[in-house]
């Protein structure tokens, strides 16, 4: 039989496996090369530089704390004032950050993408891994802190933590949307920002729900945003006032945006190779 009429023969399925397991692994360290990359061009090669990606929202997080709490506001439950305001800003400074800097993350690896291995996702993986880490230790020192010093407990940490999950994701899902809308579009990234500064009263990270009435709650609870922040305030304060969120609703948002996002990414990536 002449080689044109050869049917070809399908790899078996441990070779499938194993081209699986090649390729993750591949995917595996594009990304942490990316990640250290990332590292160097925000902080140097100083050894302490990276300490400022736990030091900004921990510092940020504790002056709007510390705002509230001399307020002076009694809040339901007994709940610490200054707790609960660096627990909804904290994980809000993942959304602001994440979304704000997507704009720049293709344009400032511009030339890896060349590269074949080299992704768009990876790039955008890469830096939001960073932020979501920042955050996630913040939150982990803030409730030691409270812990040690208060003696306050979270009632449920694996819906914490759970719930930052989401955060990261849903967050990474967006900004992959906003980097291939800049790429189009370079004005864009000058609505990006304030935007991001609006979406914050709405978001849920300086109210519980419990304490607006019924249409608004059913307004808000729209914003997947408000579903996660009420999710991380059970899981700190437990049953100190009742909680409302859907975190099947927040599942279908995240799934909407990462598919959109991986596509406009896809489309995206032409346009870069053309310049």
């Amino acid at each position: 039989m002449s080689a044109a009429g050869m049917v070809p023969i399908p790899p078996s399925r441990p070779e499938r496996r194993h081209w699986i397991i090649d390729g993750m692994a591949t995917q595996g360290r594009v990304i942490g090369a990316l990640v250290m990359r990332e590292m160097q061009t925000r902080f140097g090669r100083h050894n302490l530089g990276f300490l400022w990606l736990f030091f900004e929202p921990l510092f940020l997080g504790c002056m709007v704390g510390l705002m509230h709490y001399a307020h002076g506001r009694h809040l339901p439950g007994g709940v610490n004032p200054f707790l609960f305001s660096i627990a909804g800003y904290v994980p809000f400074f993942m959304f602001r950050t994440m979304v704000n800097r997507a704009g720049s993350a293709l344009h400032a690896n511009l030339t890896l993408l060349f590269h074949r291995q080299v992704t768009p996702v990876d790039v955008m993986i890469a830096r939001n891994l960073l932020e979501a880490a920042s955050v996630v230790g913040v939150i982990i020192l803030i409730l030691s802190v409270a812990i040690w010093l208060v003696g306050i407990w979270p009632a449920n940490p694996l819906l914490v933590f759970f719930a930052l999950m989401l955060m990261a994701v849903l967050c990474h899902g967006i900004s992959m949307g906003v980097a291939a809308l800049v790429s189009r579009w370079e004005g864009a990234d000058r609505l990006i920002h304030p935007i991001t500064y609006l979406m914050m009263p709405l978001s849920g990270a300086f109210f519980a729900l419990h304490w607006l009435p019924n249409w608004a709650r059913e307004a808000l609870l729209w914003n997947p945003l408000v579903s996660i922040h009420e999710a991380i305030r059970e899981g700190i304060f437990g049953n100190a006032f009742p909680s409302y969120y859907d975190l099947k609703y927040v599942g279908w948002c995240i799934l909407i945006t990462n598919l959109l996002g991986m596509l406009a990414l896809r489309t995206a990536r032409r346009k870069l190779e053309i310049f």
